[in-house]
């Protein structure tokens, strides 16, 4: 099943909040989320900031995590110590230090409570009692397999049997995975090799020489890893923003591989709820919301270094979450903490996710409801919705929700069931009624001919085809059976006309704009109001002009026989393919789904190979070429158009230039005389 590749989206964010002291609350946090064209769209507030604290004296804390007791421990790097804050009480139950520690940047609790911290100036991982003593210390692993990989921790992870994951600084071979006696087990997951264009046209045209003296490729490290309740590893990646969050199997495979859980390219960490909702934070101050299953629901915050404005941040270095599901999240450039408390709005996104999770279907749409009242377009409602009405077999209920939120991909699995529930119930039907009319057909046979009741049909067709427009404008199809001898008529005017290939460019025109604007709803990727009319008009028409003009030129120099009348009409007369082909294609887009794109894929490729050949056909029989007179003809047009498309790219780009510049001119002279 071909699944949607989504857009590659642009985030630009603005946002407009109020000066907090210390410990201040209520300022507006403003809130992203995704239309129906998979377009940035503001929405209601997600998440509201509540507390800043800046009273604990942290200098560039670089993690956090809760317990149980909604304790906040936090590694405080150029202290080199540990905060552990009661984020209810607003008060500091201890704080960690010992001879070994020298910068922690990483902090984990294991399931019993004992406290896990990576220091890399120490290259070692620590492990405290819940009191704060050091239980025991786990260095360098020494067996071979671990050869001389570098060893600096600097985030850390720890599972239910206390295994460790260690994201060690400039190690490109994945993440450390250390039992609970320290013993190494291997590297759990590592990134993929990206390579870049130019890396890519190296691979393809170097030699193997030349490749060995290039500069060896390495995967991007890892920022971050985070283990849930559930023993999920989770791990955030900079450099990229389609794949920067992901969501590890047992095996170390990423379960989003194949779906885009798209965000910022500098992701520094994560969290999960109870619910399994994903939080990740940008280096820069934007914070991701996610479902479990890594669809993106919305983001909020944003960067304003230069100002203390509560919500906004100089550079995110941990955020994590607590039992009441509110955020906390470590600034390491100006050592603060800020809290966020969800809304209503993202309080009900939730417990509908929730429900749904639950098989609480019925629910589930009652809670999406409200968020419609909300926000009527909501894409994630309406997604939600019809998610719900999918596992409730109520399919043309799903369809309906799947359109508005512009979920295709949903909405054609849908389609496939009520597509499929109409085929069991009416395909008898059709049969028989087939069956019936043949019957009928062969019956009726002798007494249709003795009395030819069909005559008056065939002379009213006669008389219309006798026009001569339409006749000429009917020459078409000849194109479609025997080619070669239609363009030779062609040419020598026995059949069709300039009026007849004008008229022909008027309908392909027509069945255009009808393809481009007209299919069915799964494959229509192109809103009306999206289209500027004026330009495609002028685009469409320009460019067969253009072609017929460089071909006409080009055949000038070398002895073509074709005049430019003629082009015009062989270049008409070629396109019956075209035509036919795209009105079948937006016919079965009505009727298939994305499991049959394949079909409109070969049609739409056969309809422009077809097409091909007809054009080559053509100038080949206008202007009696040879094939290789006729390859060279069609080349040197393409490359005439390419030039006059750059000329006229410059001119454009020159007079925009001269406008400017004269309109600067004038409006200085009437400032000036003003003054």
């Amino acid at each position: 099943m071909k699944k949607i590749a989504l857009r590659t989206l642009q985030l630009s964010f603005i946002v407009l909040l109020f000066l907090l002291p210390v410990s201040a609350s209520s300022a507006t946090s403003r809130t992203r989320t995704l239309n129906s064209k998979f377009e940035i769209v503001w929405t209601q507030d997600a998440y509201l900031p509540r507390r800043t604290i800046t009273n604990l004296g942290l200098k560039s804390p670089q993690d956090s995590v809760f317990d149980a007791n909604d304790h906040l421990f936090i590694a405080d790097k150029d202290n080199a110590r540990i905060i552990q804050y009661d984020t209810t009480s607003d008060k500091v139950v201890q704080i960690i230090k010992h001879p070994l520690m020298r910068t922690p940047t990483g902090i984990t609790l294991a399931a019993e409570g004992d406290i896990y911290v990576a220091d890399p100036a120490a290259a070692l991982v620590l492990r405290f009692s819940k009191d704060g003593q050091l239980i025991e210390s786990f260095g360098r692993p020494t067996t071979a397999s671990f050869g001389d990989t570098t060893y600096k921790p600097m985030k850390i992870a720890v599972d239910n049997r206390r295994n460790m994951y260690i994201l060690s600084e400039g190690v490109y071979n994945g993440i450390i995975q250390l039992s609970n006696s320290g013993e190494f087990l291997g590297y759990f997951t590592s990134n993929r090799v990206r390579l870049s264009f130019t890396q890519m046209l190296q691979d393809i045209f170097y030699t193997d020489e030349q490749k060995a003296l290039l500069l060896g490729r390495v995967p991007t490290t890892f920022t971050n890893v985070f283990i849930d309740n559930k023993g999920i590893v989770y791990t955030t990646t900079m450099g990229t923003n389609m794949h920067g969050l992901k969501k590890h199997n047992t095996a170390g495979q990423d379960m989003f591989a194949n779906q885009y859980t798209w965000g910022p390219s500098d992701l520094i960490d994560m969290a999960t709820d109870s619910r399994g909702i994903i939080y990740a934070a940008s280096k820069s101050g934007l914070i991701f919301v996610y479902t479990t299953d890594g669809q993106y629901i919305f983001s909020f915050g944003s960067s304003y270094a230069d100002f203390d404005i509560a919500g906004l941040f100089s550079s995110i270095s941990s955020i994590s979450v607590d039992s009441n599901g509110k955020l906390w999240v470590l600034d390491s450039d100006k050592s603060f903490i800020q809290s966020f408390a969800p809304t209503e709005y993202s309080e009900q996104i939730y417990t509908a996710l929730d429900y749904f999770n639950q098989g609480e279907y019925e629910k589930a749409t009652g809670i999406w409801q409200e968020v419609l009242r909300l926000n009527q377009m909501s894409v994630l409602a309406h997604n939600g919705i019809g998610m719900n009405y999918m596992y409730t077999q109520q399919y043309d209920k799903a369809m309906f929700h799947f359109e508005i939120a512009g979920n295709r991909y949903y909405y054609s699995q849908a389609f496939w069931e009520v597509r499929n529930d109409w085929l069991q119930s009416n395909l008898g039907t059709v049969l028989f009624g087939l069956i019936l009319i043949s019957f009928i057909l062969a019956v009726t046979r002798k007494f249709r001919r003795k009395h030819d009741i069909l005559k008056p049909v065939r002379k009213l067709i006669h008389r219309i085809r006798s026009i001569k427009i339409v006749e000429d404008v009917l020459f078409v199809f000849t194109f479609l059976r025997h080619p070669i001898d239609a363009f030779y008529d062609l040419k020598k005017g026995r059949k069709g006309s300039m009026a007849g290939a004008l008229t022909i460019f008027v309908i392909f025109f027509t069945i255009f704009i009808w393809y481009m604007l007209g299919k069915g709803f799964i494959y229509q990727w192109i809103a009306i109001e999206d289209v500027d009319m004026q330009s495609v008009i002028i685009g469409f028409f320009s460019i067969i002009f253009l072609s017929v003009l460089c071909n006409y030129l080009v055949s000038s120099i070398n002895d073509g026989e074709g005049s430019f009348t003629q082009l015009i009409k062989m270049v008409a007369y070629s396109l019956g393919p075209i035509m036919i082909i795209y009105i079948m294609v937006i016919g079965l887009s009505y009727i298939l789904t994305f499991n049959e794109m394949f079909l409109l894929d070969t049609l739409q490729q056969a309809a422009i190979l077809w097409t091909g050949v007809n054009l080559y056909l053509g100038v080949q029989e206008t202007h009696n070429y040879t094939v290789r007179e006729s390859i060279k003809s069609i080349v040197l047009t393409m490359v005439f158009i390419l030039v006059i498309a750059v000329v006229l790219l410059i001119v454009v780009i020159m007079t925009e230039q001269v406008t400017l510049f004269f309109e600067a001119i004038i409006k200085e002279v009437i400032r000036n005389v003003t003054n």
